[in-house]
């Protein structure tokens, strides 16, 4: 059997005999929120709510008072090879046209069909906190999981007022390249790839990224692992906390709660999902994104693994 498939295969079955058994349970955090809550306190003063889907997907049904945040949340960087964060400035103006006060408690969500789904939620709200803005949740099962109960939907456009939003960036909780560098052979830094296993091991890659293979010393974690998206027709709620517990001890997590860990994927969307489990959902309270991820980290002459799984 080829050794990506067999991997897959072998973590994917213990993944599902376990997740089969939590189905759509809480994880635990506050940063996660149910569909009950939030039917209850959607009425909730200085609660905003953010829709991260497409834009035909939130002028067709949203939840009622919903605002359309497509963003941009990632743009191009003046190189051209990266999708990033933008800048600070950028991203106040347009947190601000959401109408986001200081004060508010932002509620993130996003179609809830597949984990690709929820990684836009993810990277909305790593967004928010790595502005200094840590009242913020997402809500597990997105749109999806909100539709499946049968609360009410609505067509109509939210139009806020601006709000009076001042994020100052936390420069530790984004990773540039030049980081990756001096990081890249710390044995106290620990960097997690978000991608599917065919991709981390070097058999295969998506066509805009230049090479194959992963950031040596990276532990795999994909981000499509996260979520019980899809299984039993659910929507991407996320696995229960204890299984995410288990499953970060299987593939090598520090146990320390300071540890310095990084996630990567192919764009830093998915990378934010790792980042949300570990950060918000797990505890670790120093985790960042790099944020050029490997479409950046490709195109240098820094090195890749292939054909190998983890180690320095």
């Amino acid at each position: 059997m080829d050794i990506t498939k067999k991997f897959s295969t072998i973590l994917l079955g213990l993944i599902l005999s376990t997740s089969l058994l939590v189905g759509t349970a809480m994880a635990g955090s506050n940063s996660l929120l149910s569909v009950k809550w939030l039917a209850k306190n959607i009425n909730q003063a200085n609660m905003v709510i953010l829709d991260v889907s497409e834009f035909t997907h939130y002028e067709k049904n949203h939840i009622p008072g919903a605002v359309k945040a497509f963003g941009p949340w990632m743009t191009m960087n003046h190189n051209f090879v990266g999708f990033m964060m933008p800048t600070a400035s950028d991203l106040i103006t347009m947190i601000r046209s959401y109408g986001v006060n200081n004060n508010s408690f932002v509620v993130i969500y996003d179609e809830g069909t597949t984990a690709d789904d929820t990684a836009k939620s993810a990277r909305a709200l790593w967004t928010l906190q790595a502005l200094g803005h840590n009242k913020v949740a997402i809500l597990n099962g997105g749109f999806a999981g909100w539709d499946r109960h049968g609360e009410t939907i609505s067509t109509r456009p939210a139009t806020p007022d601006p709000g009076n939003f001042t994020g100052k960036l936390i420069k530790s909780m984004v990773t540039s390249y030049s980081d990756v560098q001096s990081k890249l052979h710390s044995q106290g830094v620990t960097f997690v790839d978000s991608r599917l296993p065919n991709q981390y091991f070097g058999k295969e890659k998506n066509s805009e990224i230049a090479r194959f293979g992963h950031i040596p010393g990276s532990l795999l974690w994909p981000a499509s692992y996260l979520t019980n998206a899809g299984i039993n027709l659910a929507p991407s709620y996320f696995k229960d906390a204890k299984i995410l517990r288990q499953m970060a001890a299987g593939v090598g997590i520090p146990t320390n709660k300071n540890a310095a860990i990084v996630t990567y994927s192919n764009h830093g969307k998915s990378a934010a999902l790792d980042y949300f489990v570990l950060h918000d959902i797990l505890g670790y309270k120093n985790v960042s994104i790099y944020d050029g991820s490997m479409l950046q980290y490709a195109v240098t002459k820094s090195p890749l693994n292939t054909f190998q799984w983890g180690g320095r």
